[in-house]
């Protein structure tokens, strides 16, 4: 468990799943909150959650979270957790898109012993 508490954790997309996710890692771990969306990013580091999942004054209260776009700032991190959306169509098929692109860019990055969750 000590090699546990050494790790440094990545939250890849911020939504409904992964901010409230990030917000809980960051209590306990180094942790990187990521999403591709630079409008939602600076909307997080202003303190303020448009899809209302976490409260205003829980984000402006946390200063052990970094919020970022920028992939080089996820780079140093050992685990990775993935909590991108795959929408479904009309016909219940679901757009693996997102995953697909996150999956290339953490490949492009992990490291020996890394965990992608």
């Amino acid at each position: 468990m000590n090699d546990m508490l050494n790790k440094n954790i990545a939250i890849i997309g911020l939504g409904y799943v992964g901010l409230p996710l990030a917000l809980a890692f960051s209590k306990h771990f180094d942790t990187v909150a990521y999403d591709n969306n630079k409008e939602r990013i600076k909307s997080l580091i202003n303190g303020h959650d448009w899809t209302s999942e976490v409260d205003d004054i829980v984000l402006k209260s946390n200063n052990k979270i970094k919020y970022t776009n920028n992939t080089d700032e996820i780079a140093s991190c050992n685990i990775f957790i993935i909590t991108v959306p795959t929408p479904i169509d009309n016909f219940n098929k679901p757009d693996l898109s997102p995953l697909i692109s996150v999956s290339k860019t953490i490949g492009s990055l992990i490291k020996e012993g890394d965990i992608i969750i």
